[in-house]
């Protein structure tokens, strides 16, 4: 698996975790309902600015959105 599909997953299970729907998280994070539907699906590198958004509208500090197992083979 490639980093940007791991990524991409771990958006939606944090999104998900906070009830969000796709479409409020990128509101909120003012981004792309489309951009951040392509970097959820792995489509679309993420840039760093935009995952700190995110991690800010998640209420969560970035390191922690590391908390997981990044293995990519």
């Amino acid at each position: 698996m490639n980093l940007n599909k791991k990524l991409g997953q771990r958006i939606t299970e944090l999104r998900e975790g906070q009830n969000k729907t796709l479409e409020k998280l990128a509101y909120e994070s003012g981004i792309s309902k489309g951009g951040l539907s392509e970097v959820e699906r792995g489509l679309r590198e993420i840039r760093i600015s935009t995952l700190i958004k995110i991690c800010e509208t998640l209420d969560m500090p970035l390191k922690d959105f590391f908390d997981f197992d990044l293995n990519l083979d």
